[in-house]
């Protein structure tokens, strides 16, 4: 049967250049170019829900990358380098590297979802399809014709992925699910097939994981905050009686020297990056 053709997009969110890992590219000499890679990047792994499958065509996977998205393979080896240290790029099996941000913002609908939601919208007027049948009736009544025009729609079967296998994150989990199995294609094609029977057990371990992946990611995206703020702005602000005169970052912690000739290095970063953001949201109001 013909599979439906399939729209795919990448969401950019509104904060997408002010995260401090961008920041920090851009800042690099060349860093416009290095920008406009990784988001090139990401768009090349639309289709794959995130995923760069290193084919082996050329001798390094930067090379291919480099030819798909038309820019210099070491330019694209860099971006990959970078966003591999800074948890933009993670690996997964042999050959196989995913982007988190690409795999948590692209949607996907089918062609007839498009066509219908334009047609429901009153925004254009699309031509008939295969699916859409206009019929005109024409009647006489008395002196008068009277036109009738109807429009049905045919319902065709196509092999078009349910709501959980359009999910982004779907093909990561499918993978990690079936690296161990004896034949992974084929044990993947059976877990496939028992999401499109409506196989409870298996949504129910793909709903799991979805959970426990998004938890964790936002847990680390958390910490990489806390770690890379700029806790030099605390200079200044008053905490309790006594104001910060200078700041030392000691790891984990953060020595604070207070205008009154005292200090203190029991201060936790994650405790204290609470209490600025909470600072900068009372001064924003």
């Amino acid at each position: 049967m013909a599979k439906e053709k399939r729209y795919y997009w990448l969401k950019f969110k509104r904060d997408f250049f002010d995260d401090l890992r961008i920041r920090k590219l851009q800042s690099i000499p060349g860093g416009d170019t290095y920008v406009l890679a990784y988001i090139k990047i990401l768009t090349y792994s639309i289709p794959t829900s995130g995923i760069i499958v290193y084919q082996g065509i050329f001798e390094t996977i930067e090379e291919e990358i480099a030819l798909e998205i038309n820019e210099d393979a070491k330019t694209v080896r860099f971006v990959l380098e970078y966003a591999s240290n800074h948890g933009m790029l993670e690996g997964m099996e042999q050959g196989k590297y995913f982007l988190p941000y690409a795999a948590e913002n692209i949607g996907t609908e089918t062609a007839s979802a498009v066509r219908m939601r334009r047609l429901r919208s009153g925004k254009k007027k699309l031509p008939s399809s295969h699916c859409d049948a206009g019929v005109t009736h024409r009647l006489r009544s008395g002196d008068e014709s009277v036109t009738l025009e109807t429009e049905t729609e045919i319902e065709i079967e196509t092999e078009t992925d349910t709501e959980t296998e359009s999910d982004p994150l779907f093909q990561r989990w499918l993978e990690e699910y079936c690296s161990t199995a004896k034949n992974p294609p084929a044990y993947r094609s059976t877990m496939r097939k028992k999401f499109r029977e409506g196989n409870e057990d298996a949504l129910e371990a793909f709903t799991k994981w979805k959970q426990e992946y998004l938890q964790n990611k936002q847990q680390e995206e958390t910490k990489r905050k806390i770690q890379e703020f700029d806790y030099t702005q605390l200079v200044g602000y008053s905490l309790g009686n006594k104001q910060i005169n200078r700041v030392v970052d000691v790891g984990s912690h953060l020595h604070l020297f207070f205008d009154d000739g005292t200090d203190d290095y029991s201060y936790a970063k994650k405790d204290i990056y609470q209490w600025i953001q909470h600072k900068h949201k009372e001064a924003s109001k």
